[in-house]
């Protein structure tokens, strides 16, 4: 297995170790949403990052365009006063479309290389938008219940980016 896909597979377990302890914080009551959003773009950010250091030699620059796009919402939601979830909603669904431009164009570069790959990516842009489109509209609930979307976003997220370097390994094997 290479580099890059023992890297990618690390990230989407850390997804969805982030997930599951998201999906965790109702049982303890850690319910403040606009703080959770902010720790949500965080983790997005910082796992994004990390991503982009240990695929820097392969020239994949998904990671560093996944931070950019969550630091931008990680400073709006400190500018951002308001705690209504419509704004939240508002704000993961544009993150949603803007990290769907991402893995659109990561598909992109499979299909120029004449990589198959290409329609598993589309298949996971696919989901990524479904998944993100209904944690939008699912966050219209409780606190707990926003809390709880936001964790199987996450661990959904972690699933499909873990998929493509499985696939990858055992094809090519």
């Amino acid at each position: 297995m290479k580099r890059k896909q023992k890297a990618d597979i690390m990230i989407g377990l850390t997804y969805i170790l982030a997930g599951t302890l998201f999906l965790l914080f109702p049982m303890y009551h850690i319910s403040n949403i606009k703080w959770l959003n902010v720790i949500f773009f965080s983790v997005i950010a910082v796992v994004s990052f990390i991503q982009f250091i240990l695929n820097i030699e392969s020239k994949d620059y998904t990671g560093l365009y996944s931070f950019l796009a969550s630091l931008i919402f990680i400073i709006c939601m400190f500018v951002m006063k308001v705690n209504k979830p419509r704004y939240l909603s508002i704000a993961i669904l544009i993150w949603v479309m803007i990290m769907s431009l991402v893995r659109l164009k990561k598909s992109d570069y499979y299909h120029d290389r004449r990589d198959r790959m290409w329609k598993l990516n589309v298949l996971m842009l696919g989901i990524f938008i479904l998944s993100g489109v209904l944690t939008s509209i699912n966050l219209y609930y409780d606190n707990e219940i926003q809390v709880i979307v936001m964790g199987f976003f996450l661990f959904i997220t972690g699933i499909l980016d873990i998929m493509d370097p499985v696939v990858k390994y055992l094809v090519s094997k």
